[in-house]
């Protein structure tokens, strides 16, 4: 049941939310999108096919968050080390998504710049999962010692565990890339929505196939659920990736002559910068991003644990082992619950800011008012139903969550891209008022026209799409950025959030068992709440503070509205 003052605080967010301004003008004005971007329009059809390589990205995570855990636990792996498992994910996210970005930006490999890279990531991939799952069966061959074997089948584990780690996120890296290098500027939008839907749907498959007993239904994908699951995980991985692969056409890269001979260690050098000196219109929703997963770390790592808490404390008269295991079919229940509410929202949203009733911006300050809420409310739910109702709402933020940033960046960075192009167009200009162009400016114009229309826009300055010295200077205050290390950056500030939940988290669940053995000691009654229900509430508040934050910072990014013939900056 909801306190009213939940009510209250709801309506105060979505006040604040229409009466805050929605658009701040800037000078950037009205620009033609014909020279902002010559890449063909693509079809419903070859959006999907470009973007399907999401769904076996986000199966093979959907195995890992599902079955990991009580994997690693059941090899007889402590909970602690099995936490230090789990920081394989933000520092494969930390250091391999910047990384790969920048090397497959450079990359001129004849099948294009994003291909290797999926390629022989997804190769690690497939690997890693067959030996997470076939771990036992790695030891029992390598050793006949009993315990030798235990050892061995956890190192096993563990160490595969982080291969498919860094090697998703390389993989992840490189597609999120390629959807931004093959798609124009105003199917920005709809290609992120595809693939946020695909994601969204593929995470319900992922937890029905899950549910499922494998081994029962489908004997010939192993003799154990995660043999099964992972086998399937495989399967999808590889299907999905092949169909991406083959269905879009990159355009190879070409180094400048000043890139041939750039240091090995420029890559390095290449991501300081762009940490350091992102655009500004990229640099507000990063700062929005950081926030918003400050809020989705806490609910993605304790919602379920959540639910099934509530659940044994409204059960108290059952029998403890079947109430946990009632509790944790409930948990599962509400998140696939979440995911159906995300695939709704998924394909309705887009919908609508295509047919511009709503804009990406206020779209996406919205979805933190929900958060905002639901996450705030946790303290006052006390039923399963409550909970279940809670986690279904937060399915339509992580649908935009999933969606409107990397659209946005998109947009970002084809209108950078165009403004490079005017910029150096203005300097030839002024050099020669009388219209004579010396030879090296010829050249240098036919360098930009080669630029400008190739298919394949490096978006940027750095590959060559400047004409001049001046604009290619490494002290430069407007170095720009190509597609693959942006992304990398932006996540970054994804990834750094997931270090300060497990660290603050840590703290939260301190005091709260202080303060439930101080009650405790004081025989006060605690209105029936266990002590890790109520560390977890504090936790997913905390989040909920953290999306009020992001919702107040999303009213400051840059809103580009696409259309068929102009690109209006907001």
């Amino acid at each position: 049941m909801f306190d009213p003052s939940s009510l209250s605080f709801f309506l105060f967010l979505v006040t604040f939310f229409f009466i805050f301004p929605a658009h701040q003008k800037t000078t950037m004005g009205t620009l033609d999108i014909k020279a902002v971007d010559t890449r063909p329009k693509a079809s419903l059809f070859q959006i999907l096919l470009g973007t399907l390589c999401m769904a076996g990205i986000q199966f093979t995570w959907t195995v890992e968050l599902s079955y990991g855990t009580p994997y690693l636990l059941s090899l007889d792996l402590s909970k602690e080390l099995t936490a230090c498992v789990w920081l394989a994910g933000p520092l494969s996210g930390l250091i391999v998504q910047p990384l790969v970005g920048a090397w497959s930006d450079k990359n001129e490999s004849r099948q294009g710049r994003r291909r290797p890279f999926i390629i022989g990531g997804g190769a690690l991939v497939c690997l890693s999962l067959l030996c997470v799952a076939y771990s036992k069966q790695i030891a029992a061959a390598a050793t006949t010692d009993p315990d030798l074997r235990r050892s061995t089948a956890i190192a096993v584990a563990v160490t595969a565990f982080y291969i498919l780690d860094f090697s998703l996120n390389a993989v992840q890296a490189s597609c999120r890339s390629l959807i931004l290098d093959i798609f124009p500027i105003f199917q920005q939008d709809t290609a992120n929505a595809f693939a946020s839907n695909i994601q969204n749907i593929t995470n319900v498959f992922g937890y029905f196939i899950g549910f499922v007993d494998l081994v029962k239904y489908v004997p010939g994908l192993g003799h154990s659920q995660m043999e099964a699951y992972c086998t399937a995980g495989v399967i999808v991985f590889i299907s999905a990736m092949a169909v991406t692969c083959l269905a879009v056409n990159e355009v190879p890269y070409q180094k400048t002559q000043d890139e041939t001979s750039e240091p090995w260690y420029q890559v390095f050098l290449y991501v300081w910068r762009a940490f350091r000196q992102l655009q500004p219109s990229v640099q507000k929703l990063c700062n929005v991003i950081f926030f918003a997963w400050m809020g989705w770390f806490p609910f993605l790592f304790y919602s379920t644990t959540w639910v099934s808490s509530i659940y044994f404390d409204t059960h108290q008269d059952e029998d403890p082992e079947d109430s946990w295991d009632k509790g944790a079919r409930a948990g599962s229940l509400a998140m696939l619950l979440y995911a159906i509410f995300a695939v709704i929202s998924g394909t309705a949203l887009p919908t609508l800011t295509a047919n511009g009733f709503i804009s990406l911006k206020n779209t996406y300050t919205l979805s933190h008012v929900i958060s905002a809420t639901a996450l705030l409310s946790t303290i006052f739910v006390r039923s399963v139903a409550g909970a279940t109702a809670l986690l279904g709402l937060m399915g339509i933020s992580f649908a935009c969550a999933m969606w409107i940033p990397f659209a946005l960046v998109g947009e970002y960075l084809v209108v950078e891209n165009k403004q490079n192009i005017e910029e150096a167009a203005t300097e030839i200009v002024v050099d020669n008022p009388d219209g004579g162009t010396s030879g090296s400016n010829d050249d240098n114009t036919n360098r930009q026209r080669k630029t400008s229309n190739n298919n394949d826009i490096n978006y940027g300055a750095i590959s060559g799409a400047s004409t001049t010295d001046e604009t290619t200077n490494e002290d430069s205050n407007q170095t720009k950025y190509d597609a693959g290390m942006v992304l990398g950056v932006l996540n970054i500030y994804v990834v750094l959030p997931q270090f300060l939940t497990a660290f603050l988290a840590a703290i939260i669940f301190a005091v709260m068992n202080r303060l439930h053995v101080d009650q405790d000691d004081d025989d006060i009654p605690n209105d029936n709440r266990r002590e890790d229900t109520a560390g977890v509430t504090a936790v997913l508040f905390f989040g909920g503070l953290m999306a009020v934050i992001a919702a107040i910072l999303s009213r400051r990014i840059v809103d580009v509205q696409t259309k068929s013939k102009s690109i209006i900056v907001n």
